[in-house]
């Protein structure tokens, strides 16, 4: 934290917004459109953050698209399923409601003021559709494709996924792999169309140099600016290595991401360590730090969009490995997942963000967290022919990372695990799933393993590793970001110590406090939020300037 008696402003405007995801490229938008003068500041050098990273897909319930559709929702069944999910452990209950109020607005306004332009993908439910509340297609919005030539000079500055190809959730992520045209793939490469989390970076970006705010790329946010009434009036930033002092006369948003590549804070406040981040490796909690200098209560801290990590030791981004999503694989039959000691320890086919909370059981008995990973999936020769397993095309030889045997107890040696308890646990598993029965854990019941198998019954879910050869997949601790942060108001104001406003900070996305708590509705159910207190952020933002700041 810097007070302005020390500073002289290099540049001078209204709003600033730290970040170029999201939830900051929507603040900058609706900030402008109220008659702001905004500027945002980039870390990295490139657009878009753990946004254009993603799927791009928000959840937003009783949305424009569903109702285009005739696909029925309400307020009260979006409440019900989320309060449900919550379980009373999010934040502020009452955000629940701003949300659900406020996040088909957002994307009402994007629709009519930006190139910004979503599908409901068919047959993309929310992960627990069977709950009360819970639907079975809609909430979930698909990016629609869209072309990086209309960003001009900008257009190669939108980060890009190492893997995914340009195909939308619903010809790609949600069909059949045997089904997918791949055609299309290469026509919109060859046309510089793309989809997903890119897309809608891109098209949240046209909005942005539609309205010619400023963005400065590789100049990172590193203290505010508080005058003596503990108001925001600036950002100490860095630019060619230098100091770069902005001053703003409106606010900061702070909208950096999480803190997941920050081993301190993540040590600091989660369960466990995050070995395998699957963002790009900026996210390292300089709002969060920035937050805290100004006084920020913080609220949700303990959590993050947890994922299973796999990684394919060949496939670099940034110049490091990269950490890849969840692969289905993991849900489907002949598979099980087990521990450094050969033990099932959770039903394998659940959520990405639920199943890794697994990872951090604590023992009493031996004073240890047994499923610490490295954890590994094991499965047979049929799912290899059968399924894509991270980056393993059926009819391929597995590759040398992976370990293969002829039996299981060799496996076992190779994974340094004990032989006899993994061959008792296959056997174990093998009895019951031949009659498509798992008492353990009730493989083949959840919504989500249905879902991620087309529907096709238990069979689909669980069966017998019985067919050799044998396979291991590491799994590591993974997360699409932490979403916990300062504490946040209905106008995405961030709140102090004392229950009080900060005057002029404001905070959204992974940066600040996640609404949700520890729920994951559903595919999106970290860039619906961020977009909706971003819209509400940047409404309040371009309108306010309560701080009379004397330059």
């Amino acid at each position: 934290m810097v007070l302005k008696n020390n500073v002289k402003w290099d540049l001078e405007t209204d709003v600033i917004v730290l970040g170029s995801g999201g939830a900051a490229l929507t603040t900058a938008i609706l900030a402008s459109d109220q008659g702001a003068d905004v500027v945002i500041l980039e870390k990295s050098n490139q657009i878009g953050g753990t946004t254009a990273f993603s799927g791009g897909i928000p959840w937003i319930p009783n949305n424009r698209y569903m109702k285009e559709l005739g696909l029925e929702d309400s307020a009260d069944d979006a409440k019900t399923y989320l309060t449900r999910l919550t379980d009373g452990k999010e934040p502020d209950p009452a955000l629940i409601d701003v949300f659900i109020e406020n996040g088909s607005k957002a994307i009402d306004y994007l629709h009519e003021n930006t190139p910004v332009r979503f599908k409901v993908p068919k047959g993309y439910g929310d992960y627990y559709a069977n709950l009360p509340g819970g639907v079975n297609e809609g909430r979930s919005l698909d990016p629609k494709p869209f072309s990086l030539n209309e960003l001009g000079d900008w257009a190669e500055k939108v980060r890009r996924h190492p893997i995914f190809p340009p195909l939308t959730l619903e010809e790609g992520g949600a069909s059949d792999p045997k089904d997918i045209d791949f055609t299309i793939v290469v026509s919109r490469m060859e046309e510089n169309v793309t989809t997903m989390g890119r897309a809608l970076a891109g098209s949240l970006f046209k909005g942005v140099l539609d309205r010619d705010v400023k963005t400065l790329l590789g100049t990172p946010g590193k203290e505010l600016v508080m005058d003596d009434s503990g108001a925001v009036i600036g950002v100490r930033a860095e630019k060619d290595g230098e100091d770069y002092f902005i001053g703003a006369k409106k606010g900061v948003m702070i909208a950096t991401g999480g803190f997941e590549w920050n081993k301190e804070l993540v040590g600091s406040f989660l369960k466990g360590q995050i070995t395998h981040p699957q963002t790009p490796a900026y996210n390292e909690g300089d709002g969060l730090i920035m937050a805290m200098e100004a006084g920020a209560a913080l609220g949700n801290m303990s959590e993050a969009w947890w994922s299973p990590a796999f990684v394919d030791p060949t496939i670099e981004y940034e110049d490091r490995v990269y950490n890849q999503i969840d692969s289905v694989s993991r849900t489907k039959a002949n598979s099980i997942i087990v521990n450094k000691h050969g033990n099932r320890f959770a039903n394998e086919g659940s959520t990405y963000m639920d199943f890794p909370k697994a990872f951090y059981t604590y023992d009493q008995n031996t004073q240890s967290q047994p499923n610490e990973g490295p954890v590994w999936m094991i499965f047979d020769q049929q799912l290899k022919d059968r399924e894509l397993i991270v980056t393993m095309a059926p009819g391929e030889d597995a590759p040398d990372w992976v370990p293969q045997a002829d039996n299981l107890k060799e496996l076992a040696d190779k994974i340094s695990i004990d032989a006899v308890q993994l061959e008792a646990t296959v056997k174990r598993f093998n009895e019951h799933a031949a009659n498509l029965e798992d008492p353990d854990f009730n493989r083949g019941s959840l919504y989500f393993e249905q879902f991620a198998s087309g529907f096709k019954g238990k069979a689909a879910n669980i069966g017998p590793i019985e067919k050799g050869p044998f396979y291991a997949l590491p799994i590591y601790a993974g997360s699409l970001g932490t979403n916990g942060g300062p504490r946040i108001n209905e106008h995405g104001q961030v709140i102090s110590l004392r229950g009080e406003v900060i005057p002029g900070l404001y905070a959204a996305g992974n940066a600040a406090m996640g609404i949700l708590g520890g729920a994951y509705p559903g595919a999106g159910g970290t860039i619906g939020p961020a977009l909706t207190f971003g819209y509400l952020a940047g409404m309040h933002l371009g309108k306010e300037d309560s701080r009379n700041i004397n330059n």
